[in-house]
């Protein structure tokens, strides 16, 4: 996957080359994308759907195994206010491996790896799901959005 990523990335790189009267200021971005990625931490830990619904952009997409993506926020939304339901003790997180933005400064592909664990309702551990992570990014009026989100499960559901 890994290969896959950076594959993908390097071709982002070369489309983003052409044009731009001002070049971006990738660090500012890298910045950007990172600070909005430890916001989306904190819903996920705090279960917060509203704020991780709005991390999307209009047509953002959402994959999760073995269901349908979901399209734009409202649809973000009402997955995860029902994931609350589905899975109350849940703690969920991931971590950044690797981040490239295209030389144009619109485009970013982030990778990562993270954990749901599934608490019980008096707090005992029902297991560690390992995940990896891809998320694309793309500047909508100037500001970060999620423009496509996958996270695939690396542990077997029992």
């Amino acid at each position: 996957m890994t290969r896959l990523v950076f594959f993908i990335a390097g071709a982002l790189v070369v489309a983003g080359c052409a044009g731009g009267s001002r070049p971006p200021d990738l660090a500012a971005d890298e910045r950007a994308i990172r600070d909005l990625s430890a916001t989306w931490q904190k819903a996920l830990l705090a279960r917060d759907a509203e704020t991780q619904a709005s991390m999307f952009a209009d047509d953002g997409i959402s994959y999760h195994d073995g269901q349908p993506p979901l399209v734009g926020p409202q649809a973000i939304l009402e997955w995860e206010k029902n994931a609350v339901n589905r899975h109350p003790k849940a703690k969920i997180t991931s971590r950044t491996t690797e981040l490239k933005i295209s030389a144009a400064g619109d485009v970013a592909i982030q990778a990562g790896e993270g954990e749901l664990t599934d608490l019980g309702e008096n707090g005992e551990d029902h297991g560690v799901h390992k995940q990896r992570f891809l998320t694309i990014w793309k500047k909508v009026n100037g500001r970060w959005k999620v423009a496509h989100d996958m996270a695939v499960n690396a542990t077997p559901w029992q």
